[in-house]
């Protein structure tokens, strides 16, 4: 069980929620909810990828993967939107990179 990204996921997920609150309502309900809603997919994904047997699993973390490129790149609107903060947004992406290090190693260890 790889319970350090979800961890990570979790702590991830807990930071976006918080500052969503603060986006105005126009983007929470949009770009926000899109954020919290890929941020919790990837959790899903995670977990299925823990439970699921080994056949299965690489096609599970590659969905992973993907939902992490694109929680970046929402995350990144956001910033560029200026609805996150500089500081918050390097944070949101170093954690970004780190879970997308951990499954890829996941999934390189399945290969070996």
């Amino acid at each position: 069980m790889n319970t350090q990204l979800l961890q990570k996921s979790y702590e991830y997920y807990v930071i976006v929620s918080a500052l969503v609150e603060h986006f105005p309502k126009k983007d929470r309900h949009a770009l926000g909810i899109r954020i919290e809603n890929a941020t919790l997919c990837l959790i899903e994904e995670i977990l299925r990828a823990e439970q699921a047997p080994d056949v299965l699993r690489d096609h599970i973390l590659l969905e992973a993967s993907v939902k992490n490129a694109m929680i970046k790149l929402l995350v990144r609107i956001a910033q560029e939107k200026k609805l996150i903060a500089a500081t918050n947004y390097f944070r949101l992406s170093g954690m970004s990179e780190e879970m997308g290090k951990m499954i890829g190693g996941w999934r390189k260890s399945l290969r070996s």
